[in-house]
């Protein structure tokens, strides 16, 4: 068996470039669902100054992040949910509506996600206090 030519030579390094690249585009593949497991990074309750109604908002203690829904996964379609819900003084969300959303599939996994949510209560002169509050959620197909 001889030296390899110039141009098998180049042939074999774009087949084994090829290779690579496609051994590393399946690595770096996104599970929209697996980065819906994940826990969520710690959030800062918009809400700053006190109110009539409470000293300290709602604040979420611990929560996943809403599953993706499949087909729009599939078609890496993003979108946009704004829940309106009510955090009891026992930090459980209910009494959900939806404001505003781009799809409904995305509405539906919002409410699901947050109503697992853990809450620490708004509270008003040292006391838990039911309080509404407005819980913004984008579904981003990265």
């Amino acid at each position: 068996m001889g030296p390899i030519s110039g141009a098998k030579r180049r042939e074999l390094t774009q087949t084994l470039g090829f290779l690579l690249l496609l051994a590393l585009a399946s690595c770096t593949r996104i599970s929209y669902q697996d980065r819906a497991r994940t826990p969520l990074k710690p959030m800062i309750s918009i809400v700053q100054k006190k109110s009539d109604t409470f000293d300290t908002p709602p604040k979420v203690l611990k929560g996943m992040r809403p599953e993706y829904p499949p087909l729009e996964a599939d078609r890496r379609e993003k979108g946009f949910v704004s829940v309106i819900c009510t955090i009891g003084i026992d930090g459980k969300a209910t009494e959900f509506a939806i404001e505003t959303m781009t799809n409904p599939a995305f509405a539906y996994e919002a409410v699901r996600a947050i109503e697992k949510w853990k809450w620490a209560p708004a509270r008003k002169d040292g006391h838990a206090v039911a309080q509404k509050i407005r819980v913004p959620m984008h579904f981003n197909a990265i």
